[in-house]
Parts: C-alpha cells; sequence; structure tokens
C-alpha cells in the first residue's frame, strides 16, 4: 500500500506478482489460471490508480468513516448482488431449457450457465478490488500494483483461505506465509473458493437467483467492513510504523500489537492482517523464537525495561492506538497498557486514550493533535 508511494516495507519482502509465470508442455505456453487472475488483479489496482485522488477522511474535509466509507461497500454489494442475480437467472434458464427440451437444450445452455459463473468469479473479483481501492483511498492510502501484499492478505484472510494465526502452534509462521504469500498461491485458492461458492449457490433453479444475489451481498459486504477496518489501523498506526526511533524496537511493537489485539480473544481478519504488514518488516533474525516470545506476555513487558529513552513515548504512543483502534479499550488491555507503561517508565494517558476512542468513532481517523 502506498500513500504518495509504496508504504515503507510493503514493497521489501512483499508478495511480488508472477506476472511472467507459464508452464510450457510440447513448446506450448499455457498460462495457469491463478496466474491470470493474479495479473488481473494487479492491472485493475494499476488501472485505479490512474484516476486523481479525491478528499480523505478528516475532519477538515467532513468524511467520515461511518458514511462515506459505508457507502463505498453499499454500492459494491449492490454491483455485486446485481452479478449474482443475474448469474442464478441464467442457471434457472439453463435448467428450465434442459427439461422442457429433454435435455437436448442443455447442450447449449449449462455450458452457457457455467461460462456465467465463472465470468461472475472474475467479475466478483474486480468489484472486491475496486471496492478495496475506493476505500484505501478515502483513508489516504493506494495499494501497489505491483507488490499488492495488503490486497491478497484481506482478500486470503477475509474469505478463510488461509489458516487462522490462533488455530495453529505457529501463529508466526501462518503471519509469515499471508505477509509473504505469492500472489498466484493465494489466486489459486480464492478462484477456487468463489468458484465453489459460485456453483453452490445457483443449483437450484428459481430459487438461485435470490440466493446468488443474498449471498454476494453478505460476502462483499463481509470483506468491505474487514478492509475498512484494517485501513482504519493502518491509517492510525503507519505513523508509529514509520517512525525513525521505534525501527530498531519493531520487534517489541509487534509483540505489543499482538498482545493488544489477543487480549479481547480471538483475533480479527483486520488484525491478523495488520500484524502480516508489520511482520513484512522484521528482519528474519527477530522471528527466530517469535511463538514462544508471543505466548509470554509477563517476559514481554519485562523486556520493554531495555527500550531506550528516546523510543520509549512513541512506543506506548503506538500500544495506545492499538488499544483505542476497535474503538473501545477493554480492561484486559487497560491492564496491560499500564504493565507496559509502567516497565517504560512511563503512564497511560487515560484522557488521551478516551479522546482517541471518541475520534475514531466520529470521524474513522485521528486528529492532527491527537
Amino acid at each position: 500500500m502506498s500513500d504518495e508511494a509504496a508504504h515503507p516495507g510493503d514493497a521489501a519482502g512483499a508478495a511480488a506478482l508472477p506476472l511472467r509465470e507459464a508452464t510450457s508442455e510440447a513448446g506450448v505456453h499455457v498460462r495457469p489460471f491463478e496466474a491470470w487472475l493474479a495479473e488481473v488483479l494487479s492491472s485493475a489496482v494499476r488501472r485505479y490508480n490512474r484516476r486523481p485522488r479525491p478528499a480523505t477522511i478528516s475532519a477538515s474535509t467532513g468524511l467520515t468513516e461511518s458514511t462515506d466509507a459505508r457507502a463505498v461497500i453499499r454500492r459494491a454489494c449492490i454491483r455485486s448482488a446485481l452479478a449474482g442475480g443475474a448469474t442464478g437467472a441464467l442457471s434457472t434458464g439453463a435448467a428450465v431449457a434442459t427439461a422442457e427440451t429433454n435435455g437436448l437444450g442443455g447442450l447449449v445452455a449449462i455450458p452457457a450457465a457455467m461460462l456465467a459463473m465463472g465470468a461472475e468469479t472474475v467479475l466478483r473479483l474486480l468489484l472486491h478490488v475496486r471496492m478495496l481501492c475506493e476505500l484505501a483511498d478515502l483513508f489516504g492510502r493506494r495499494f501497489d500494483p505491483d507488490e499488492p501484499a495488503d490486497v491478497w492478505a484481506l482478500l486470503a484472510l477475509s474469505f478463510g483461505v488461509v489458516e487462522h494465526p490462533q488455530d495453529t502452534d505457529d501463529p508466526a509462521g501462518v503471519l509469515v506465509r499471508a505477509a509473504r504469500g505469492r500472489g498466484s498461491d493465494v489466486a489459486k485458492q480464492l478462484a477456487a473458493r468463489l468458484a465453489g461458492e459460485s456453483v453452490a449457490r445457483n443449483l437450484v433453479p428459481v430459487l438461485s437467483v435470490a440466493s446468488s444475489s443474498i449471498t454476494s451481498w453478505v460476502v462483499t459486504r463481509r470483506l468491505g467492513d474487514t478492509a475498512r477496518r484494517y485501513l482504519r489501523y493502518r491509517c492510525a498506526l503507519d505513523e508509529a510504523l514509520g517512525d525513525e526511533t521505534l525501527r530498531p524496537h519493531l520487534e517489541r511493537l509487534f509483540e505489543g500489537l499482538w498482545f493488544i489485539f489477543t487480549a479481547d480473544g480471538r483475533l480479527t481478519p483486520e488484525e491478523s492482517a495488520l500484524l502480516a504488514a508489520v511482520l513484512r518488516r522484521l528482519p528474519a533474525p527477530a522471528r527466530v523464537g517469535l511463538n514462544e516470545r508471543l505466548a509470554d506476555d509477563i517476559t514481554w513487558v519485562e523486556r520493554l525495561r531495555g527500550v531506550p529513552e528516546g523510543a520509549r513515548a512513541p512506543l506506548l504512543r503506538a500500544l495506545e492506538i492499538a488499544a483505542a483502534v476497535d474503538k473501545v479499550a477493554s480492561l484486559r488491555e487497560r491492564r496491560l497498557l499500564v504493565h507496559a507503561a509502567a516497565a517504560l517508565g512511563l503512564s497511560v494517558d487515560e484522557r488521551g486514550l478516551a479522546r482517541m476512542i471518541h475520534e475514531f468513532e466520529e470521524i474513522g481517523t485521528l486528529g492532527a493533535a491527537a
């Protein structure tokens, strides 16, 4: 993702798109579907980025997450529902034609319906990518078309084509794969998931018109809400992630984000995507023994005592933002902040925390003075 340029860390080590991927058999080059789909996504992002930048969410512009970002999602849901309904109508027509012609009509109608389902899979992906790009624009960000790691992570996590970090004994490995997974690998799983959903909801004639439309709406809404929250997280924490004084201590910040995000239980897709984005910036040596450290918040708090003076306040501020960005700071999150602040020789800014929560609720981003 980028603002004027790619966000620091997104280019280095991000998921490079295999734009030239192909297989060769008997001298004939055949491009795998997943590689073609990855190129379609990359081209869609590149094409969108040629558009002028719109106004971004802020108190000064009057744009807010609750109105403008949700309006973008609603438009995408309508388009997706219409596409799903059209596919359902075609599958119903194919079933009727087959029945009325004793199966002969199916020779044409069924392949046409299957082709329509495949086209809908691609169209849904394009609608989803455009929605993600429009949401990113509202938050003053743009995805890197050559290495759209954020896009792949959001799609993979939202559609469940990757493991959940807390469901394995290797959460760091899951996040590494989410951060560095090749676009074609995710595209292959994503294409199978989307195609499977399209076939499943179009199996029953007549009802498929409604089911396909409703399912398309729900799936698009789920992805849009995940992306909206992720972009809020990313926009809020970008300043901390780019702070020169914190760069040598990103490992401790990453662990702190993990403990803050998991304090209330299960990681959400947007939190996993944010953790994957931070993990892309960590050097390989910092990942050694990371799973053990992510299971021990007491040792993490003790290690904060070694953070030098100049990095202590920025680190605590980043943790406070992480606690506030979901618009509520739970008791467990506040206790963790208090312990972290004590180890850093500081205190939690309760008024500042309340102000940030209010700004996230009212606008969706932090004010300049936050």
